[in-house]
């Protein structure tokens, strides 16, 4: 039996040819002019969801569409859709821009592959394309260079949701971005805040064989700051668009002028269209029925903890496995450098590392998600006398212990000359230093927590009223904080094997999968890793079209975990 279509709604008007197109590979349903309430009853009903940028797709929506693998947007902006709200439960948002960005990137692509074999750096792959301004056409642009393996970096103040969709680019401010970049290339729109902005002081930071690209409108450059840094060789080359109006008051022999971009509107407009099907339906295929809950059955040999587990839970937890049936909570894992780095279920993890289990289901949670987000706990130190504490913490080779008034702790944590405060329940505050330079901290603030450990309990916390935290443990030792790490730290930490200590971090995962239930003898099998994704879809796809799912908005407690 073959398999059933994949369902696709377009709520938009939308050209027929490519609407024929895409019935050859799925069922469509077109239906413009959809109100918000009756998108919002229909929308479970889909795989695909094609609107333009009129129409608008806020969180309610992308919830209920509990089968939605993608939304493709048929115009430039994507500021209709909730692209966070998509990314956290998995949907993909693409959009294919107007035929005037295309036409602009691509020119600005043809500029690039010219001057790379003049006056620029010879060839583009591995060299360095700074975009200044990223909205529809840096976008592209930066898809583009990609392909080309291009570095890309990205000067743009403020969020747009196509940056928030691109994997791959580096953001940078702008005096850094003129001073690292081989190719700069400029798509800024026009307003007062942007003109004149690469002037006589900008370029002078430029290397001295970068070329400036602009083939839009050329309010954002001085034009004599352009042609005296081609005329003193702070440049190597530049191409600026002629206006229809007037020529470039500029002229030198590595300047290259190009006409302004034009298209065929509706020739352009149906590309684009069988461009947006076409890419669509790849997306629905490689998932398909991929699961709208990021789930995914991946090798136990690719998963690193980001902290430091307790042996002994492991072996608790991996005796239990050994006689349950079932994976009841998957753990959360993002994916990063090629390995999987776990942000909730270390434990887990490794107990099925202990019982030679060759997979696991694991929820996937992109890094670049809006809505994960990273906290610090802190460690309340129960039982010892704060003397005894102390004593062992300046027994600490690694280690230098420092009395500090209580107003300069967090200063110090927050500039990183320290590795954790320390508050005695008397009120006493002291800070904890590295006793020699080194780049890692990571170490002695591991003996740091492994010395409190052993003298004693400890209780993590958000709370840092030392009053209170008496009140609620009467043998309070010691308060420690620590300083607020980076989401890049934990996950570069957890791929080079010197992880955190335990209890540290505090992750807020979006869209927390719990209650799965699967099968540990099919994760315990042979099966191959394609067949077991094969089976966890499917059992997904059931639980969803039977709505054997719930999904809680509000914070939940759980009492058994």
């Amino acid at each position: 039996m073959s398999a059933a279509k994949p369902h696709v709604l377009i709520a938009c008007r939308f050209d027929d040819a490519a609407v024929t197109q895409l019935r050859e590979h799925a069922d469509v349903d077109l239906r413009p002019n959809l109100a918000a309430e009756e998108l919002e009853n229909c929308i479970g009903e889909y795989d695909a969801l094609i609107v333009d940028s009129e129409t608008y797709v806020p969180d309610r929506t992308i919830e209920y569409g509990y089968r939605l693998q993608v939304i493709g947007v048929a115009g430039p902006a994507l500021d209709n859709i909730s692209v966070s709200a998509a990314r956290a439960v998995g949907v993909e948002v693409i959009n294919v821009p107007d035929p005037q960005t295309l036409a602009a990137a691509e020119q600005t692509m043809g500029a690039l592959l010219t001057q790379a074999h003049s006056h620029g750096p010879v060839g583009l792959a591995g060299h360095t394309l700074g975009i200044i301004g990223f909205g529809g056409v840096g976008h592209q642009v930066a898809l583009r260079a990609r392909a080309f393996d291009m570095h890309v970096l990205v000067h743009q103040p403020r969020l747009t949701p196509e940056l928030a969709l691109t994997v791959g680019v580096e953001l940078r401010d702008l005096p850094d971005l003129l001073t690292e970049a081989d190719f700069i290339s400029v798509h800024l729109p026009e307003s007062p805040e942007t003109k004149g902005l690469l002037g006589a002081d900008e370029l002078a930071l430029c290397r001295e064989s970068a070329v400036l690209i602009n083939v839009g409108n050329h309010h954002a450059l001085d034009l004599d700051a352009v042609q005296n840094a081609l005329a003193d060789e702070q440049l190597a080359g530049a191409v600026i668009r002629v206006g229809s109006d007037s020529a470039l008051p500029v002229t030198h022999d590595r300047l290259q002028t190009v006409p302004h971009a034009g298209a065929s509107r509706s020739e352009v407009r149906r590309d684009v269209a069988l461009n947006l099907v076409e890419r669509l339906h790849e997306l629905i295929r490689s998932h398909r029925r991929g699961n709208p809950l990021a789930l995914r059955v991946v090798p136990v040999e690719q998963i690193l903890p980001h902290e430091h587990y307790d042996p002994e839970r492991v072996a608790d937890l991996a005796d239990r496995l050994a006689h349950d049936t079932d994976l009841v909570n998957p753990p959360v894992v993002t994916e990063w450098d090629g390995k999987y780095v776990v942000l909730d279920g270390a434990t887990r993890t490794s107990a099925f590392t202990r019982l030679g289990y060759p997979h696991i289901v694991v929820q996937l949670v992109p890094h670049e998600s809006e809505d994960l987000v990273l906290h610090t706990w802190y460690h309340a130190v129960c039982g010892p006398k704060p003397d005894a504490l102390l004593e062992r913490l300046r027994e600490l080779s690694g280690v230098v212990l420092e009395e500090a008034p209580h107003d300069r702790l967090q200063q110090e944590l927050d500039s990183g000359t320290a590795l954790c405060s320390l508050i005695t329940r008397d009120g006493n505050s002291f800070l904890a230093r590295t006793a020699t330079e080194t780049a890692d901290t990571l170490a002695p603030l591991k003996e740091i927590v492994g010395a409190y450990t052993e003298l004693g309990s400890v209780t993590r916390t958000l709370n840092t009223d030392l009053e209170m935290l008496r009140t609620e443990a009467p043998d309070l030792c010691a308060l420690i904080i620590f300083p607020q790490f980076a989401l890049r730290d934990v996950l570069d930490a957890a791929v080079t094997k010197t992880v955190l200590p335990a209890g540290i971090t505090r992750f807020l995962i979006p869209g927390r999968v719990l209650h799965l239930n699967v099968s540990l003898d099919r994760l315990r099998s042979d099966e191959s890793l394609a067949r077991k994704n094969t089976w966890l879809n499917k059992m997904l796809a059931e639980k969803l079209t039977h709505r054997n799912v719930r999904y809680y908005q509000e914070p939940v407690i759980l009492l058994d975990e």
